[in-house]
């Protein structure tokens, strides 16, 4: 379930000086269905942004048992996988660590994930609210 807690959650984006490329990784004129801002629901409580090739992710247990969890960086969508760079963590172990994941099903504003290792295994599932 860790791993899980990837999935898409919000601080404030966090601004770093980079090339116009690194700052805007995804590819232009993409509007993808991917994008936005969302809620966490069942099991996990935060919020997540994701614009313009950047990401802000903050999420912990819905129940209060554990700390919250934040990172940011930035992101590429191909097809239907984000695949996300963390540049910023709460834990400095995870800065260069890479995730990916896509959307398994959609159900009106709810959106159903999968969350995928750098090798493209699922580590694990969860469901947003799309807040956009």
């Amino acid at each position: 379930m860790r791993r899980m807690a990837f999935l898409p959650a919000i601080v404030l984006l966090a601004a770093c000086a980079a090339s116009e490329a690194e700052a805007n990784p995804q590819t232009s004129g993409s509007d993808s269905e991917l994008e936005g801002i969302g809620e966490y629901v069942d099991g996990l409580m935060g919020q997540s942004i994701m614009t313009d090739g950047r990401y802000v992710f903050l999420y912990g247990p819905a129940d209060g048992s554990g700390p919250m969890t934040s990172h940011a960086g930035t992101y590429e969508i191909t097809g239907d996988v984000a695949t996300h760079t963390i540049h910023f963590h709460t834990n400095p172990d995870r800065v260069g660590d890479v995730f990916s994941w896509k959307i398994e099903s959609t159900a009106g504003d709810t959106i159903s994930v999968v969350t995928m290792d750098e090798s493209g295994e699922i580590t694990g599932r969860a469901r947003s609210l799309r807040v956009r």
